[in-house]
């Protein structure tokens, strides 16, 4: 049977994912690949282990190598492969990009959904995009693609499908870590920093299933093995409604930057972006990287409408109280107030798009089966 190659190699990928497996099975194909628990729930057929690839910083992919190398032949195989009709890529650049250029190599139909950022940095990369269709969630990706010679196409964000609001019975402070192993269990631990003695319940919102034991070993360690009986973990909803209730019900969260300070966000949730990448990957970054901001909502909104913080392993310690300010301000009403203004701009931000199965038919019209 001929078949699409899809490759997402993160849980935000994975929800992105999700409607482009139902669209290729509908329009006849099957789908192969790698992809998390709700592409392969909609049909994928992994061709490699998934748990392997949500990998985060140069420090953190040293450790994996060998097992990434493996992960990425099997792709590499399934592409080559005279049945792949066609490679639909998501995100996760390590492996895209270069899957890309064997899919121009080998005349395959292609296309990229949430294409490298490179309005923040490595620009260069949109030189190897050129000719290849790309999908991008937010209006201001597609014009820094389209300045560097890239066609690029709206897709509708998957959490723009409601407007629905929380209501006032907020009774949590939710953590949300990272999707990432080694990235959940930095950034988990400068959590517990700022919130220990905040008198609330605490959620820790794991971002796949396979964690939950992961988070709940770090937060056997953080409180010398006797854990509060208010502090949970949780596997965070698939459903947009159920995400959407979750984060409505919590007085205010901490998050690593990607996709969950969006949706938080757009649930006038109040929210502080913190992330403590490895040593290594902070020096690269911060000679690399050249934007203003890294958490979502202060990008479309190009200014501070969160307090976001990257801080080196060395200077955690010293940075906590700044934290901890910021974070306890989020219980006061106006943050609440400010939360709602920030929802309310947002939905106007990332309303519009086409469906993937709109995309899929735009870009592969004429491919027959």
């Amino acid at each position: 049977m001929q078949y699409f190659l899809l490759c997402a190699g993160e849980d935000s990928g994975d929800v992105l994912g999700e409607s482009f497996v139902s669209a290729v099975i509908a329009a006849g194909y099957g789908a192969r690949g790698t992809g998390g628990a709700r592409m392969q729930a909609a049909g994928l057929d992994p061709v490699c282990e998934y748990e392997t690839l949500p990998v985060s910083g140069f420090g953190d992919v040293l450790p994996h190598y060998f097992r990434l190398r493996r992960a990425y032949a099997a792709l590499c195989d399934a592409l080559t492969a005279p049945e792949c009709v066609g490679f639909i890529a998501i995100d996760y650049p390590g492996f895209n990009m270069r899957l890309c250029a064997l899919a121009k190599r080998l005349g395959k139909r292609m296309l990229y959904v949430a294409p490298p950022q490179v309005w923040a940095w490595k620009s260069s990369r949109a030189r190897k995009l050129q000719g290849v269709p790309l999908a991008v969630l937010f209006d201001f990706e597609g014009d820094a693609f389209a300045r560097l010679g890239c066609e690029a196409r709206r897709l509708r964000h998957p959490f723009a499908i409601s407007s629905e609001r929380p209501d006032d019975s907020r009774d949590q402070i939710l953590l949300l870590p990272g999707s990432r192993k080694s990235q959940a269990v930095r950034n988990l631990k400068a959590y517990i920093r700022v919130v220990r003695d905040s008198g609330r319940r605490v959620t820790v919102v794991a971002a796949r299933k396979s964690l939950v034991p992961v988070l709940e070993r770090v937060l056997l360690q953080s409180f010398g093995g006797n854990v509060p009986a208010c502090v949970s973990v949780t596997v965070a909803p698939e459903s947009v409604a159920d995400r959407r209730h979750l984060y409505g019900s919590a007085v205010g969260a901490l998050v690593a930057p990607g996709t969950a300070t969006l949706e938080l966000a757009l649930s006038a949730c109040p929210q502080v972006v913190l992330t403590v990448p490895d040593s290594l990957t902070y020096i690269m970054g911060s000679l690399l990287v050249k934007a203003r901001h890294f958490a979502m909502p202060n990008i479309l909104l190009s200014c501070e409408a969160v307090p976001e913080f990257i801080c080196a392993p060395w200077t955690l310690r010293r940075t906590v109280p700044q934290i901890r300010l910021a974070f306890e301000s989020m219980e006061k009403g106006a943050a609440k107030t400010a939360a709602t203004s920030i929802a309310n701009n947002l939905g106007a931000i990332v309303a519009g798009g086409k469906s993937a199965a709109e995309l899929l038919g735009e870009f592969f019209q004429g491919n027959a089966h």
